[in-house]
This record gives structure tokens, sequence and C-alpha cells, in this order.
């Protein structure tokens, strides 16, 4: 499955419908890997703050949960005391 999802990096998300530009937008924020900045820099007229101020919020966004996620594994983890 994980293979399948970086298939969507290699197509811009244009070519996709809604509800999939959806998801791997804002719900799985792949595209904001390598599209949307990339936009920036290729197309004329492209939203500054959405291409390249998107792609940092998300990354905040995104570490943050993993730090969240990572220190209550942390708090609940039990040795197995060998």
């Amino acid at each position: 499955m994980f293979y399948m999802v970086n298939d969507f990096a290699k197509y811009p998300t244009t070519i996709y419908n809604n509800a999939v530009k959806t998801i791997i937008s804002y719900i799985i924020p792949f595209a904001f890997t390598a599209f949307y900045p990339a936009s920036y820099f290729i197309t004329t007229g492209a939203n500054p703050f959405y291409n390249i101020g998107g792609t940092v919020i998300i990354s905040i966004v995104i570490m943050t949960v993993g730090c969240i996620v990572w220190n209550r594994g942390v708090h609940a983890y039990e040795s197995a005391g060998s």
C-alpha cells in the first residue's frame, strides 16, 4: 500500500478528481512534498503563501503529531527486563 501511495508523487494533482486531490493534499499531505513546491516555481501566478507556506505549515503539524505519538509511546513503554 505504501508503494502505491508513492505513485501519487509521479503525477500532478490536477489530473485526479476532487476526492483524491483532497485526500493526498489534506488528509495524507503527500502532495506537499513535491507537487505544490514545484508548481510554485514552474507555473506563473502561483500563490506563494499556499504553495510554500502550506508546505511549512503541514511539515510543522506532521512533526508535532509525530513528536506527540513518540512521547506517548516512550512513556507507555515497559522494558522486557532482560
